[in-house]
């Protein structure tokens, strides 16, 4: 009955964010399609365009002879591993109760996009990476992303420098920061402040691009995309563009060169309402090789033609300047505004990707439903952003982590090289567990913990086991349940298991025995604390495949042995671990 309950829940919370969808179909998709449209006519001046193209420019897609399909350039491959790090994100929030900025993940997921820019699909395939490169990315296993579409240096030299644990240092203005940061702004955010929301846009583009006139614009563009996806009261398009500019202009107030960008959304704005021809206009704009110009016209591009998502795209190509760009955050927006409905079928034929761009923009309307608290799962979400995999193959098996549970004396000889202390934050001896580990492990254990100075709840610190049959005890204190008062006793427990299990990784430890931490005299409620204990162990498995051969449970008593043996039963269909077993 519970798992029909979650699977209820998730359905009814998609039907909830289904009615976004169109919107964020249309940005992702309309990216692609500006992209696509104006990657054969990048490097082109404006003579030989209207010569080959006739005096109205390119204005179908130019298919590739070999695959028939219009290619997408690094911008759209960028754009997707940006929202691949935002879903990782997510994932590890919901699953974990932890997380960081996005663009920490979209940070690695960058580092995914590198290598497809450095080796072949067929060279990938023989490298260890879901295990030695950390590879966050199912992206990883698209043949069509190992394509070098021009690149930017910008951006290939700075996450070169990140993977060799540098910093890159630039004053790079350039667009490779703006054009790929729109499925911030697509994922539904609905309790962070639009101007968190913003900076953190600025963030990702800063993650290559250093100069302000590189990263402040993209936080204009996630204003305006996300205000238009998710809207907080009815605006006009106008009224989003100046209400971003004002936004950001309140954010980087202190920026020397915030008026340069506001002045280029005020001229953007200002030639959308005149009656001069598209190309003077955007000459006035600048070519978009630079961020605040892809800006420009982008913007001025999507207000004269915010009824007409084709000639939006066309115009914002046809010049002499980075047309994939321009066209790709056109589309962005424009997408968003008119939805993928508008979009016409020519641009949706033919477009390398297309089911690929679809499916990301699918996942980032909807989200994980899945959370470390219920036993609802999602086959797809799991092995995408938890297996890091595409299609619904067996997942990488490396070792097989087994999960054993038994009633039991936690201090005699389980086969194991640690076990787990459910210490006090002094470290020096208690009662229960505690008190029974030190008695059997000899002074010498107490003498080694003085020398600690204590730790925090949540957290952990390893010793030697001394008398104990193994070689070591990892001492981590539970919290105190107080009738759940602090409000984060749950994820300060599943820290408990996460940073033993860290720590025992570190210490080439393979094996490793716990108590029920926290269920004694802490009062920790039984139920919730195994249901705590199991998930993060088994997320810990999946993100550290072939580092532990088994994690055990020894349960003082024949009550705790049945709730911990019942809620591993609950998870055994799940594919988190390879094996798992309860010993009586």
């Amino acid at each position: 009955m519970q798992n029909n309950n979650t699977e209820i829940a998730a359905v009814q919370k998609i039907k909830k964010t289904e009615v976004y969808l169109d919107k964020v179909r249309g940005s992702l998709f309309g990216g692609a399609v500006g992209d696509a449209l104006g990657y054969p006519v990048e490097f082109f001046s404006e003579e030989i365009i209207f010569s080959r193209y006739g005096e109205s420019g390119i204005r179908e897609y130019e298919l590739d002879p070999e695959s028939g399909k219009a290619l997408i350039s690094d911008d759209t491959q960028m754009t997707l591993f940006t929202a691949n790090g935002i879903l990782v994100a997510n994932t590890r929030a919901f699953l974990r109760g932890i997380g960081s900025y996005p663009h920490d993940y979209i940070q690695m997921s960058y580092l995914d996009w590198l290598r497809t820019q450095e080796m072949t699909f067929e060279e990938s395939r023989k490298q260890p990476r879901r295990h030695m490169d950390k590879c966050i990315s199912w992206l990883a296993d698209v043949p069509e992303l190992y394509s070098r579409r021009a690149p930017g240096h910008t951006c290939l030299s700075a996450l070169g420098k990140y993977r060799n644990d540098e910093i890159p240092q630039n004053n790079s203005k350039g667009c490779g920061g703006i054009m790929r940061v729109a499925p911030l702004a697509l994922k539904n955010y609905s309790n962070v402040p639009i101007e968190e929301l913003d900076r953190e846009g600025a963030g990702i583009a800063e993650i290559t691009h250093k100069h302000s006139l590189g990263y402040m614009p993209a936080a204009v563009l996630v204003h305006i995309i996300s205000r238009i996806v998710y809207p907080q009261k009815q605006q006009s398009l106008k009224e989003i563009v100046i209400e971003a500019r004002d936004t950001i202009a309140d954010i980087f107030a202190e920026d020397g060169y915030l008026r340069k960008l506001t002045g280029m959304i005020d001229l953007a704005v200002g030639l959308s309402e005149n009656n001069e021809s598209d190309l003077d206009n955007i000459h006035q704009i600048g070519e978009g090789w630079i961020a605040e110009e892809t800006l420009g016209i982008a913007i001025y591009c999507s207000l004269r033609y915010q009824d007409d998502f084709s000639a939006g795209v066309t115009a914002a190509v046809n010049h002499g300047g980075d047309s994939d760009s321009t066209g790709a955050v056109t589309g962005n927006i424009l997408g968003a505004f008119l939805g993928y409905e508008a979009i016409e079928e020519k641009w949706k034929s033919n477009l390398e990707l297309a089911d690929v761009i679809l499916e990301m923009a699918d996942d980032l309307c909807h989200g994980c439903q899945m959370n470390e608290y219920s036993h609802y799962e999602d086959p797809d979400w799991i092995r995408k952003y938890m297996y890091m995999q595409w299609k619904d193959e067996q997942p990488e098996v490396i070792s097989k982590t087994a999960f054993v549970m038994l009633k039991g004396d936690i201090t005699n000889d389980h086969g194991v090289q640690a076990i787990v202390n459910a210490a006090n934050t002094s470290l020096l001896g208690g009662g229960g567990v505690d008190g029974a580990i030190h008695r059997a492990a000899g002074p010498e254990l107490l003498a080694e913990c003085r020398l600690l100075s204590g730790c925090e709840t949540g957290k952990a610190k390893i010793t030697k086991a001394y008398r104990l049959p193994c070689e070591y005890v990892i001492h981590t204190p539970g919290p105190h349940w107080n009738g759940g008062k602090m409000k984060k006793e749950h994820k300060l427990l599943a820290s408990c298991y996460q940073s033993c299990l860290e720590l025992a990784v570190k210490n080439g430890i393979r094996s490793i025995a716990f108590p029920s931490i926290a269920t004694g005299i802490y009062c920790f409620p039984l139920e919730e604390a195994a249901k705590i204990a199991v998930s993060t162990a088994k997320q810990f498995v999946v993100e550290h495949p072939g580092e532990l051969d088994v994690i055990k449970w020894v349960l003082f008593d024949d009550q705790t042995l049945e709730v911990y043996k019942k809620e591993l039963e609950q998870w055994e269909s799940a594919k988190f671990v390879y094996s798992s077993k309860v010993i009586q």
